[in-house]
């Protein structure tokens, strides 16, 4: 393919991270201003369980991928992998469906809500293809295109017929139709696919490094969503009535701005890979360090924004009524700074392939969670599901910082001297 400007590489980087970061938050304004309370509480719900079940069709391989500077396995590989997580994660999903009584009821909401999470998930390894290959301008545009398209798709359906299902179901096969039009067919430029030669033995190798990838995401998305399922169950109980859920949901929404930071690091660890690889250390600490300012004060400028404008804004753009939440919103947003800069450290010690280690604070924020959601739910509903989330979240960062400085992970810059 022809060369491509930074500029561009920046763009579509920055669009296509926007769109993802949004579109859940955009799902739900659609769901909330079109349907009543109790939809938006289902589809809450549902999108809960499907972040959960997405974490079992990437396997958290795309890190990995994208930091496989020399290659260790052929896209095959990885594409076929990828297959086998998404097939795997369909089949937990249906058995989770029909064991879990309290899902019977919604049951078609939940699946195809999880099935087009499917579809983020495949597409995920071309652009994974697309960020080791440097050309994060083409995985950018997937991203916001493919979001743009189903997200359209989705609200049509949503507005002409009333019905939940069916939005969902148009979403997702127009994403998988995108897939076959657009990722495929650019993956071509950098790969010619050949999946009936990759070794059975490759694929378990690619799962074991990425194990504790996975492991991690699965107790990181257990721990966001632990507040949400204590609300489930006395909502269950009778004890709270419908919209606080939606509630939830819509005050943890600029928490994923947080998740903007994405649009930085991403590229930043494909070069920070490429710095290791060429053993210069003076540059990796210099751009490890001006990731650190970047993020520091774009959180600080999020979280001011957030306290001081983000209700009025959330209630205008939702319909409700969120100020009795002021000072929820304030400890959710304290929270997601502090999962800001955890995940950087995690990052960082994926790069020098330390990431085992991190299944430790994965672990730590995933216990705190599960000891502080449900009586400190029960006791202050929205405010305690928000303290319980910034506990897990500093018990997350302080472990991961102490790990961090333990292991030493420049000392690899010594051995390779």
């Amino acid at each position: 393919m022809k060369n491509v400007t930074p500029q561009k590489v920046f763009f579509w980087n920055i669009l296509g991270s926007l769109s993802s970061a949004a579109v859940s938050v955009i799902l739900l304004f659609i769901v909330t201003r079109t349907l009543n309370s109790s939809s938006a509480d289902i589809y809450s719900f549902a999108y809960a369980i499907a972040n959960l079940f997405v974490i079992v069709a990437s396997f958290q391989v795309r890190d990995f991928q994208a930091t496989d500077i020399r290659e260790k396995y052929s896209f095959d590989t990885y594409f076929v992998t990828r297959i086998l997580s998404n097939i795997a994660m369909v089949l937990l999903l249906v058995m989770y469906l029909i064991f879990n009584p309290n899902t019977h009821s919604n049951v078609g909401i939940i699946f195809w809500v999880s099935f087009f999470r499917v579809s983020e998930a495949l597409s995920d390894v071309f652009q994974g293809l697309f960020q080791q290959k440097e050309r994060l301008d083409i995985a950018g545009k997937s991203l916001f295109l493919r979001n743009t398209l189903s997200t359209i798709v989705f609200a049509l359906t949503l507005v002409i017929s009333k019905n939940l299902l069916w939005s969902v179901i148009s979403q997702t096969i127009s994403s998988f139709v995108f897939i076959a039009l657009f990722d495929y067919p650019h993956s071509k430029f950098f790969h010619r696919l050949t999946p009936f030669s990759v070794k059975l033995g490759n694929i378990f190798s690619v799962l074991k490094d990425c194990l504790p990838l996975f492991i991690n995401a699965f107790l990181l998305v257990s721990i966001y969503n632990q507040p949400k399922y204590a609300l489930n169950d006395i909502f269950n109980q009778g004890l709270i009535g419908n919209g606080v859920q939606r509630d939830f949901s819509i005050l943890f929404t600029p928490i994923f701005a947080m998740n903007l930071m994405i649009v930085f690091l991403r590229p930043m660890i494909t070069q920070l890979a490429v710095f290791l690889e060429e053993r210069k250390i003076s540059h990796f600490i210099t751009y490890k360090n001006n990731l650190f300012k970047i993020l520091l004060g774009t959180c600080t400028f999020i979280f001011l924004i957030g306290a001081f404008i983000a209700m009025p804004a959330l209630d205008i753009v939702y319909g409700t009524h969120l100020k009795q939440y002021q000072t929820s919103f304030v400890v959710l947003l304290l929270g997601g700074i502090a999962s800001t800069f955890s995940t950087v450290c995690d990052n960082i010690l994926t790069i020098f392939r330390k990431q085992h280690f991190l299944v430790i604070s994965f672990v730590v924020g995933y216990i705190v969670s599960l000891l502080t959601a449900k009586p400190l739910v029960s006791k202050f509903e929205i405010f305690g599901a928000s303290l319980s989330f910034l506990c897990a979240m500093i018990a997350w960062l302080l472990t991961s910082l102490v790990i961090y400085f333990i292991t030493n992970p420049y000392t690899i810059f010594r051995r390779k001297k």
